[in-house]
């Protein structure tokens, strides 16, 4: 856990060596994950200025970006870092991400199925590739790309929920029903509207 000692600690450091990648990075990464995104952002811009190829910093930029909504940015920045990092899963996923968010469902999958290529034991790959087929009504091949899930993070909740709406549009409530059940006994927070139309059709 960063305390407020220690992030002081990692601003000093940054502070007194401006010119490091390393230090603006720690201090980066420490605003990240203290949820301090607006400095997270602009430290991360620091560090790219001081070395434009670090693909850390890259991807953590284009998070930011895609939270706060700048989605064609938060494209760009996962773009660069593939043409020169290519086998980052990490970019691929968020890329995939934004193309989902962009409604470009072909490309979306294109990505997912790219960072697995890289890393097939990645689950949120898995997932995020069930959440596409699902909207392009491949349901079949969702349940299979969510068994995979599965049997790597037996706990991800988001496993559960997509299972359930898969069933759900393949026309088995039960089985739906039952998926549902666990996503919510694992803590998911189910669409209101969706656990309505299942449970009341």
């Amino acid at each position: 856990m960063i305390t407020e000692e220690v992030l002081k600690a990692l601003e000093k450091e940054a502070m007194e060596n401006p010119h490091s990648p390393f230090a603006q990075h720690k201090l980066a990464i420490a605003y990240f994950n203290l949820g301090k995104l607006q400095e997270a952002k602009e430290a991360f811009k620091k560090v790219l200025k001081l070395d434009p190829y670090h693909f850390e910093a890259m991807v953590n930029l284009g998070i930011i970006l895609a939270q706060e909504g700048e989605l064609e940015e938060a494209k760009k920045a996962f773009t660069f870092t593939l043409k020169f990092y290519p086998k980052s899963v990490e970019a691929w996923t968020n890329l995939g991400l934004i193309e989902f968010q962009l409604g470009n469902f072909d490309e979306a999958e294109k990505c997912y199925k790219k960072a697995l290529e890289i890393d097939e034991k990645f689950p949120s790959a898995w997932v995020n590739l069930s959440t596409v087929l699902i909207e392009k009504e491949k349901y079949e091949e969702a349940i299979s790309a969510l068994e995979k899930a599965r049997e790597l993070a037996p706990q991800m909740a988001t496993i559960y929920n997509n299972f359930a709406v898969a069933y759900y549009y393949m026309g088995d409530k039960e089985k739906a029903k039952e998926y549902l059940n666990q996503a919510k006994s694992l803590g998911y927070p189910v669409n209101p509207e969706f656990e309505r139309m299942v449970y009341e059709g």
